[in-house]
């Protein structure tokens, strides 16, 4: 059954206006959005006390951790000194997850033009960064962004390498590439998860996007998060409800 997220960087404004963290989850609950997607850069603090100040009022208001995105890094980078560094970041953001209750965290790919080196050491990197994950009760997932993974085909073998590693299929992400609506079918009977983005037009949501990309999502039998992604940085709640009344509409049942 497809369940409905925000993401927090759709309400990137509110947070840097001085909306503390803390008191979103609240605001999810009156919105009747049960499902939270996490930047890792939205976090004020890690130490654990704010954590799991956070962890309750999460359960306080009903709300799930669907996802922490790990925004950071070079997993694929040439520079060994920096790709150990960066590995032992994420590992930390993973701990961070794992003290939230999240269900997930997203991993970027790497950032590195994607030779056959490049995937060869990314498809590694995720694994070993799956395997972590996974001691500490969390399930790994990756992404269309970044240069290494933003080609369908790439981003295939990175998942065929490494069966239990999740896929976010970020639909705006995938205008990047020559053909936004092939790389979708490509990407979605493989995603556990999407990042919904919508063109506007007039002040509404333009409905041949809109419409096809959901095709494609029904096409793929897709059942997993879709995370409202809305970019405009004012009204941000009628934003988001409005994308979410907008899918619905086309979403198979």
């Amino acid at each position: 059954m497809t369940q409905f997220a925000v993401s927090s960087w759709s309400l990137h404004n509110l947070l840097q206006a001085g909306l503390p963290l803390v008191e979103l989850p609240q605001q999810l609950k009156a919105q009747e959005i049960f499902l939270l997607e996490l930047c890792h850069f939205h976090l004020p603090r890690t130490e654990a006390t704010y954590l799991q100040t956070f962890r309750q009022a999460l359960k306080d208001n009903n709300v799930n951790l669907s996802s922490l995105l790990i925004d950071t890094g070079d997993i694929a980078s040439l520079d060994e000194v920096k790709r150990t560094n960066d590995i032992q970041e994420i590992k930390k953001w993973i701990d961070v997850a794992a003290t939230l209750g999240a269900e997930r965290v997203s991993i970027v790919a790497g950032n590195q033009t994607p030779t056959p080196e490049v995937v060869k050491r990314s498809s590694q990197q995720l694994g070993e960064l799956t395997t972590y994950a996974k001691s500490k009760n969390v399930k790994a997932s990756t992404e269309n962004w970044q240069k290494t993974s933003l080609d369908a085909d790439v981003l295939l073998e990175l998942l065929n390498n490494n069966p239990e590693l999740g896929l976010c299929a970020d639909i705006g992400n995938a205008e990047q590439t020559n053909d936004k609506y092939a790389t979708l079918k490509k990407l979605l009977p493989r995603a556990t998860s999407v990042h919904f983005k919508a063109h506007y037009e007039n002040g509404g949501i333009e409905q041949n996007d809109l419409q096809t990309c959901m095709r494609l999502i029904n096409e793929a039998k897709f059942s997993g998060v879709i995370t409202m992604i809305y970019e405009s940085k004012q009204n941000e709640w009628d934003g988001v409800v409005q994308l979410r009344n907008a899918v619905m509409r086309f979403l198979a049942v």
